[in-house]
């Protein structure tokens, strides 16, 4: 099978840092869609965060240690090598010339009830197909209502366990030395606990 026949996701993030939710999603997502492979991406200039705390370096080697045991996760660096503002539509558009087919975007479901405040955000629902996995008890159908004037393909949501779990309830359960045993993968769980707490 050629690379330009493969079926393929994005899963985008700051990953400040990477938890056991995100590669929850990730299985879910690869699982469902019968992805050939997933690209995670970090966020290099993540217009919509007023600063990440690790590094882009960091959170990459993070990422890849993360994701070891999954051959079908591939990190990427391509916001970083672009440089400037992560913008999502410019990420989509690059694989999907690459590939020649759209991409299965990943998205939570907070970032589809925020995604009109997205840069060009009417193209990228017109260019990608999105898939949202939950993180509210109810869906916010609301958010998906207020778009079916803007997209053309569908909003895929995944059946997946409700995703509570955060990056920033990790950074601050270090800064007030509580245990976040469980929350990040062990592979990198004592790296992760040093960075906060030097850098809290």
């Amino acid at each position: 099978m050629s690379i330009k026949s493969k079926k393929y996701g994005i899963f985008g993030g700051s990953f400040d840092p990477i938890h056991n939710g995100h590669l929850t999603v990730a299985a879910y997502a690869l699982e469902a869609l019968e992805l050939d492979f997933l690209y995670i991406i970090p966020a290099f200039n993540p217009p919509h965060k007023e600063r990440v705390k690790a590094s882009f370096n960091k959170r990459v080697e993070w990422l890849r240690k993360a994701f070891t045991s999954e051959k079908r996760a591939v990190i990427s660096t391509y916001e970083a090598e672009k440089g400037g503002p992560s913008y999502t539509i410019d990420t989509v558009r690059h694989f999907s010339k690459k590939h020649g087919t759209p991409p299965y975007l990943i998205l939570g479901e907070d970032s589809l009830k925020n995604i009109k405040s997205w840069y060009r955000f009417q193209e990228l629902l017109k260019e990608a197909f999105i898939v949202v996995y939950p993180r509210y008890k109810r869906r916010a159908s609301y958010a998906y209502d207020s778009l079916k004037s803007y997209e053309k393909r569908g909003i895929i949501f995944l059946n997946a366990p409700l995703i509570q779990l955060s990056a920033t309830e990790i950074r601050h359960r270090v800064e007030t030395k509580k245990s976040i045993l469980g929350m990040v993968p062990e592979s990198i769980l004592l790296e992760v606990i040093a960075f906060y707490e030097r850098n809290f």
